[in-house]
């Protein structure tokens, strides 16, 4: 956790920086490089997805399950996107585990986030992202929730996502606000955009801004 600031979503993640090649044509931008404004492909993440970006934005990671975009001048706000998370264990001692018994489709996802205690999220509306289909909600830390994960330094958190097989872990936190695009991918499981404001307080502002980098989007599905 980050000291001085209210961290919204604790991280663990081992990101390798493996070989990789984009489509045809499209640049394939290293981690943490500036941006120019123009349209890229993914090195490594898994489908490959092309997408474009104005100036002033970073690709922060490009693994093979997971990449970031974010504004340059800002380590609060991200695009997040995920292959392989599924739901985590809701043990109060936060282990890096699946939640059992909850499937892998965007119905599934959507509707077990949904029924979570300690969020507050929107009634889902049904998108097409990149070629992929699923489901969008808005979510955020219930008002009223205390609960908070040993690490969290008694800020309510609420285990997100984990990866099987991966130290990948992923706990909303304190005010953070989000939006979910959960998408079915055509050979099973999900695929997860996430449009994420740490503190809570630029959500809109910030879904104004990533909605048409995450509209550029397009997966390499076939």
């Amino acid at each position: 956790m980050r000291p001085g600031q209210v961290v919204g979503i604790v991280l663990s993640l081992v990101v390798a920086a493996c070989g990789g090649s984009g489509a045809p044509g499209s640049p394939t931008p290293a981690p943490e490089s500036p941006l120019p404004a123009g349209t890229y492909t993914s090195a490594v993440f898994q489908p490959a997805v092309t997408f474009t970006v104005p100036d002033g934005w970073v690709l922060a990671s490009d693994s093979a399950d997971y990449l970031q975009l974010r504004p340059a001048d800002q380590d609060l706000l991200g695009i997040h996107l995920f292959r392989g998370a599924g739901a985590a264990s809701q043990d109060p001692s936060c282990p890096i585990e699946p939640a059992p018994g909850v499937g892998t489709t965007s119905t599934e996802l959507v509707t077990w986030i949904r029924g979570l205690p300690g969020l507050a999220a929107s009634s889902p509306a049904m998108v097409t992202v990149g070629g992929l289909r699923g489901a969008s909600i808005d979510v955020g830390i219930a008002a009223d929730w205390t609960q908070s994960c040993p690490f969290a330094n008694g800020l309510p958190t609420v285990p997100l996502l984990v990866e099987p097989g991966t130290e990948l872990r992923w706990v909303m936190a304190g005010g953070e606000r989000l939006r979910l695009y959960v998408l079915d991918l055509p050979a099973g499981g999900s695929l997860i955009v996430d449009i994420d404001d740490f503190e809570g307080s630029q959500i809109d502002a910030f879904i104004g801004r990533a909605a048409p980098i995450v509209k550029s989007f397009q997966f390499a599905t076939e």
